[in-house]
């Protein structure tokens, strides 16, 4: 099979997705594939969560503490 014959697919760099409804479709869906396929994915997602949320209210604290 020559190279021009041959059918290159879908690469991830070529689908245009950008902010708003679209965008967090494709998040959930790569979210719902990872989950199902990658049992360990969920365990990594909640202390992602876990973690972003404390990051999350830790500046939030220091951000009122500096204005102080």
């Amino acid at each position: 099979m020559r190279n021009s014959e041959w059918h290159q697919g879908i690469t991830m760099h070529r689908l245009r997705v950008g902010a708003g409804v679209a965008g967090a479709i494709v998040v959930l869906g790569f979210l719902t594939i990872g989950l199902v396929g990658v049992p360990m994915f969920r365990y990594f997602l909640a202390l992602a969560i876990i973690a972003g949320a404390g990051v999350a209210l830790g500046l939030r604290w220091l951000h009122g503490w500096r204005h102080r």
